[in-house]
C-alpha cells in the first residue's frame, strides 16, 4: 500500500506533466480552464496519497527491528530519516498547490485573469514538477533503504 500510494502520487503528477498538459496545449486555444478542472480534481487523490503514505510508512516503521527512536546510526536508519524529511516536504508542496488551485477555481479570482492567478497558474506547474523531483527522491531512497536492509 506504501509504494501504491507514492505511484499513484508521483505517478498522477507525472501524467499531468508529460500527457495531459502538452496535449491540452496542442487541441485547446485555452487550455487552462480545464488543465485547473484536471489539476482541482486530482487534489483528492493527492491528499488519499498522502494518508495512505503516512499511516502505512509509520507502520512499517514501528515494526521493523532496526528502528529506534531518533538514533540514525547506520545506512538505513540515515536513509530512513532523510525519506521522511522529502515526505515533511512533499507534504508542504502539496498544501501549496492545493492553496493555489483553490484560488485558480474560486470564481473571486477575476477567471485567472489577474496577475495574481498568472502567478499562481506558473506555480501550480513548478510546484508540480518540485514534487515529481522529491516523489523520484523518496523511490531512491527506498531502493536504499531495501539494498542497506
Amino acid at each position: 500500500m506504501h509504494i501504491f500510494g507514492m505511484l499513484i502520487w508521483l505517478g498522477g503528477l507525472m501524467f499531468q506533466s508529460a500527457v495531459v498538459a502538452p496535449v491540452l496545449h496542442f487541441e485547446n486555444n485555452d487550455p487552462k480552464p480545464a488543465m485547473r478542472k484536471i489539476n482541482v480534481r486530482f487534489i483528492g487523490f493527492v491528499w488519499m496519497s498522502a494518508w495512505t503514505i503516512l499511516i502505512t510508512g509509520i507502520l512499517m516503521m514501528l515494526f521493523n527491528p532496526r528502528f529506534m527512536w531518533f538514533r540514525y546510526s547506520d545506512r538505513w536508519s540515515f536513509f530512513l530519516l532523510l525519506k521522511q524529511i522529502v515526505f515533511v516536504i512533499m507534504i508542504f508542496y502539496a498544501f501549496g498547490y492545493a492553496r493555489m488551485l483553490a484560488y485558480l477555481d474560486n470564481p473571486a479570482s477575476n477567471g485567472g485573469f489577474d496577475e495574481k492567478s498568472a502567478l499562481y497558474a506558473r506555480r501550480v506547474t513548478q510546484y508540480r514538477i518540485i514534487s515529481i523531483f522529491l516523489g523520484i527522491m523518496a523511490l531512491l531512497l527506498s531502493v536504499a533503504m531495501v539494498h542497506f536492509g
